[in-house]
């Protein structure tokens, strides 16, 4: 009995994440332009499983993300982003995204 109640409590301690196991990093998000823009790319990486916080600020363009290393990498919130039509760092938005994104979220609209 003791020993279940040890392998229990072990699984337990397992599963808890501190915030020394989180990784931090901000993405330049450029083509965001206004506050839905702000919303559709907090609400794509928040979506990211590992993603435990994000900031997005609109006026820096920058979206801030801490994360579980062990279940997702800076390439997969980048993925994420573009992939809801907007830029993040280096990568370029998806354009079948970008094309349903309303209006005011278009760069050139």
């Amino acid at each position: 009995m003791k020993f279940m109640i040890v392998c229990m409590a072990l699984i337990l301690a397992s599963g808890c994440e501190s915030k020394h196991d989180l990784a931090t990093t901000v993405i330049k998000a450029n083509s965001m332009v206004c506050g839905s823009c702000a919303k559709n790319v907090q609400k794509a990486v928040a979506r990211v499983e590992g993603v435990k916080e994000v900031n997005v600020d609109i006026k820096t363009k920058t979206v801030q993300v801490s994360f579980l290393p062990a279940k997702t990498d800076v390439g997969m919130i980048e993925s994420a982003i573009t992939g809801a039509g907007y830029d993040a760092n280096e990568r370029k938005r998806d354009k079948e995204a970008y094309e349903k994104l309303d209006a005011c979220c278009k760069i050139d609209g």
